[in-house]
């Protein structure tokens, strides 16, 4: 498992974050830090998605822009966020679909609400509680779920450089090297994101995730 440190300088980091944290999409909270924002374009133009599971929806902004992006790609993409509180939303949100549920309940929301047969390829956005458990449990429903070659971006593990994933059990860093060190086989990391504008130059450390080609079901286990 490689270093998850940033490119970023603490001080850098600080007042990056205090921007990030301001950023709207439309005039909705998006919170995306714009080295992000750019990798999510390249990558929808390459791993064309045509559905974009978000888990953690927060004011809509994100699942706002994500529906955007794939339309200037060509793509007809069905966004599906999913949250414990969806935001309430008006005229101006086709092609998104929000979905009320916990993140630990996804087997048996996916189950419910057929999620299990919307089209592929699939890309998965885990951008919820950051919480050690909450990302656990998408990496393990996902290494289930996904296809070889599609895409879950684990979100926010700069949340250790900025003194913060304490309050997060560990948050996703944690998460995922406790993922990879029981399964090694099932993920591989995309530097070609991760690293494309420095090592780790990202909010998402380690966190760009291709999936490997399928040799044993996580069910099974």
């Amino acid at each position: 498992m490689r270093d998850f440190r940033s490119f970023f300088s603490l001080d850098q980091l600080q007042t990056y974050q205090a921007g990030t944290l301001k950023f709207s999409y439309k005039g909705v909270p998006c919170l995306k830090s714009p080295i992000d924002v750019a990798l999510y374009l390249n990558l929808l133009g390459t791993a064309r998605p045509a559905t974009l599971f978000e888990i953690g929806s927060k004011a809509g902004g994100s699942a706002l822009l994500f529906r955007d992006f794939a339309r200037l790609h060509g793509l007809g993409a069905q966004i599906v966020s999913i949250d414990i509180n969806p935001p309430d939303t008006g005229p101006g949100w086709d092609g998104i679909r929000f979905v009320k549920v916990d993140v630990n309940d996804l087997r048996q929301t996916f189950s419910l609400h057929s999620l299990g047969s919307l089209p592929r390829p699939w890309l998965v956005v885990e951008d919820s509680a950051h919480t050690y458990f909450g990302c656990l449990a998408t990496l393990d429903f996902f290494s289930d779920a996904l296809l070889a070659g599609e895409y879950l971006v684990m979100e926010d593990g700069i949340l250790d450089e900025l003194g913060l994933s304490e309050r997060y059990d560990g948050g996703p860093n944690r998460a995922i090297a406790d993922h990879f060190l029981k399964h090694p086989d099932i993920w591989e990391i995309d530097t070609d994101y991760c690293d494309m504008f420095g090592r780790n130059a990202t909010y998402n450390p380690n966190g760009y995730l291709r999936r490997k080609e399928a040799k044993w079901s996580i069910r099974s286990k």
